[in-house]
């Protein structure tokens, strides 16, 4: 038995057709569903809100009645793989670990999603810069994310930019200390690194403390310059006075919503809770940057003591030392892509500190449970008022 087939928890024999009786036996919940051929070579991995309607799409007659470009794989089916899963998270999660036992040299092209966008920014690089990328861990200095678009990303590393004058013109940068000022030079706006009006060391001091700021560090840089836009007011600077609260009003951008998830990646760590079985049931997961660990299946009502366990066991795990590779980047952006979900498909995502109890646990629970589809069902609504239930697959291998 290969690896990847211990992943799955039924394995149904389709070697004499997808018959209505074998159709029967796939679960008809939420889950992820691998089509296998001769000697179990896999031949698609589908993710599903009902496995047993999707696998039944897949294999049932009459397939040339219908307008799709799917291939036509009855006749090349004989292994069917089911994983049930509890929440479209969890479902995300597991089809990514599959697809990476399978296909191992091609699984990042199956995903719907992609590594999260981050910011990247090294203050003691030659020539510092911020600069938005999806390449987290990949160099030396700090990376500040995630953000949902990459316009958003782009947004962030303007205003930073604005608010500290940090040059524009990295083909400028580069020419320094021996290039021409700019035109945001000329306006005043550029600390002038380019043309040596300021030392480069100076320079990598003012990018270190706009790094600072764009984590989160506010207060002390925000305070220098409102000191300095009230001394110029007193002075009847007033153009001067102008340019500072411009940069004031640039680094106020950073407190939008769009914009709250934004830390460092250090500190890319959550407690994730999904729906489970049932209503009084929920399944926990741990986030470290690109690790995801099972948390466990919760009660509900919330059980203070299994969730102080769930509290120490993330501690633990926070302290760990993880590996920060592909596979690391498309977890995280599979965590960052339901950050930035409604609410309904995010489920519960608590960012993790040190000082997080199991009370704080519960009561973010409590608060999500509609959410988490726990307590008393309410009476379902119609297919047409609630929406269609399928999800679209994800890249398949070719």
């Amino acid at each position: 038995m290969a690896e990847w087939e211990r992943m799955f928890e039924r394995r149904l024999d389709a070697r004499a057709g997808a018959t209505e009786s074998l159709l029967a036996e796939v679960p008809a919940g939420r889950g992820v569903v691998l089509l296998a051929g001769e000697a179990a070579q896999p031949i698609v991995l589908i993710t599903a809100a009902d496995m047993r309607r999707r696998t039944r799409s897949r294999l049932s007659e009459p397939f040339e009645d219908r307008r799709t470009k799917l291939p036509d794989l009855r006749g090349v089916t004989r292994w069917i793989y089911c994983l049930p899963t509890w929440s479209h998270f969890e479902t995300d999660l597991r089809f990514l670990a599959a697809a990476q036992a399978i296909w191992p040299a091609r699984w990042a092209k199956m995903p719907a999603w992609k590594p999260a966008w981050v910011v990247h920014v090294d203050p003691r690089a030659r020539l510092p810069r911020f600069a938005r990328t999806r390449e987290a861990f990949g160099a030396a200095g700090e990376y500040l994310g995630p953000f949902g678009t990459a316009r958003d990303a782009a947004r962030f590393v303007d205003a930073v930019q604005d608010g500290f004058d940090l040059c524009r013109d990295f083909a400028c940068l580069r020419r320094a200390p021996n290039a021409q000022p700019c035109a945001y030079a000329q306006m005043g706006r550029c600390l002038c690194p380019c043309d040596g009006t300021v030392p480069m060391e100076a320079y990598r001091r003012a990018v270190a403390e706009a790094a600072a700021y764009a984590a989160g560090d506010r207060r002390a840089a925000r305070r220098r310059l409102e000191e300095s836009m009230q001394a110029a007011a007193a002075e009847l600077a007033f153009e001067r006075a102008g340019r500072i609260k411009a940069r004031l009003d640039r680094l106020a951008e950073l407190d939008a919503p769009c914009f709250e998830p934004v830390r460092t990646l250090s500190e890319f760590r959550f407690v994730v809770v999904q729906p489970g079985r049932g209503r009084r049931q929920a399944e926990a997961f741990l986030v470290d940057r690109g690790t995801v660990a099972d948390g466990g299946t919760l009660r509900w009502p919330a059980d203070k003591r299994q969730l102080a366990a769930l509290v120490t066991r993330m501690r633990r795990f926070a302290a760990a030392e993880h590996p920060q590779g592909l596979g690391e980047r498309w977890r995280m952006g599979l965590v960052a892509t339901y950050l930035f979900s409604s609410r309904r498909r995010r489920g519960l995502i608590v960012r993790w500190r040190e000082s997080l109890t199991a009370g704080e646990l519960a009561e973010a629970i409590e608060s999500a449970a509609g959410s988490l589809g726990l307590g008393p069902r309410r009476r379902r609504r119609s297919r047409a008022a609630a929406g269609a239930d399928v999800e679209s697959p994800p890249a398949q291998p070719g």
